[in-house]
């Protein structure tokens, strides 16, 4: 469905180019549901973005169906394929028009199936009143979920999803989930969070990114389980659980930098990390430590 290999890309101004993402790999099957963790300002949204085509690439490629979604002649096709619900989605509604007109503007000739918006609508917990409502009349985390709706009953053929829990609470995540795992029948789904408890929940292939790097990439179950790098074990230690309920997060910082991009807050640090760490792959299980496994018997 969806192969990023080797791709490289940041943002270009004036003052020149910065380069953020370094070296991605994804792949996106049909039906799948990937998702991609890390804190904010790892490069999760600027990967986001330049599938979308909306950021320079330096190095790499993004083939869909085995054709460079760059080429001149799959790019507009490709375009129509691709929907991105971004972090700030409820800021696209159009204040004068009602929810319902807007909904109809997805559609040509402006019908659309109502079994579609029932069963979306449901998901969301949203009533069939918003429908007639503008936007201002409606709270942020009601326009976030209409807008979620919109993106879910168009079917595309790839959806990516920019932090779409924000600002929802506990019953709507819930129900948000629900959907996806309804949706991913005919939509491949990237699901983009800070936030690890939905992702570990619905997706089932998770990519966990730092300083626009790809650490750890594997089956939910594996990287939960028994993840390969000190990162990755920190993102999922701490998820709520009776466990970990009095946990307390203890920072570290190791006072200096080296190719390995979690060098300054690992514990687990020698110095095999001040030399360039490869990306390997055991099996089905990627991930980037030159000292796993002997860090997990630290």
């Amino acid at each position: 469905m969806l192969q990023i290999s080797n791709l490289s890309s940041g943002y270009g101004d004036k003052s020149g180019y910065t380069e953020v993402l370094k070296n991605f790999d994804l792949l996106l099957e049909d039906g799948e549901i990937a998702g991609i963790v890390g804190e904010s300002g790892s490069g999760k949204t600027t990967l986001l973005r330049t599938i979308m085509g909306e950021l320079y690439r330096s190095d790499g490629d993004i083939l869909h169906n085995g054709k460079s979604i760059f080429s001149r002649e799959l790019y507009s096709e490709f375009k129509s394929k691709r929907i991105l619900v971004r972090q700030d989605s409820l800021n696209i509604l159009k204040p004068k028009y009602s929810v319902e007109f807007q909904l109809k503007k997805l559609y040509k000739g402006g019908k659309y199936l109502r079994e579609d918006v029932d069963w979306a609508f449901m998901h969301l917990n949203l009533s069939q009143d918003v429908l007639e409502k503008l936007p201002a009349q409606l709270s942020d985390g009601t326009r976030h979920r209409v807008v979620l709706a919109m993106a879910a009953i168009m079917k595309p053929e790839i959806l990516l999803l920019d932090e779409p829990t924000t600002g929802l609470d506990s019953s709507s995540i819930l129900g948000f989930l629900n959907l996806l795992r309804d949706l991913s029948k005919s939509t491949s789904i990237i699901f983009v969070s800070s936030d690890v408890v939905p992702v570990f929940q619905v997706c089932h292939r998770i990519y966990v990114m730092k300083n626009g790097m790809l650490l750890e990439d594997g089956n939910w179950e594996n990287l939960i389980n028994r993840p390969y790098h000190p990162y990755t074990m920190d993102l999922v230690r701490y998820v709520p659980s009776m466990e970990n309920r009095n946990l307390k997060y203890n920072p570290t910082d190791n006072g200096e930098d080296s190719e390995c991009v979690f060098f300054r807050n690992c514990d687990h640090i020698s110095d095999q990390c001040r030399t360039i760490i490869p990306y390997k792959k055991n099996g089905d299980h990627g991930y980037r430590c030159i000292r796993y496994p002997e860090w997990t018997h630290d």
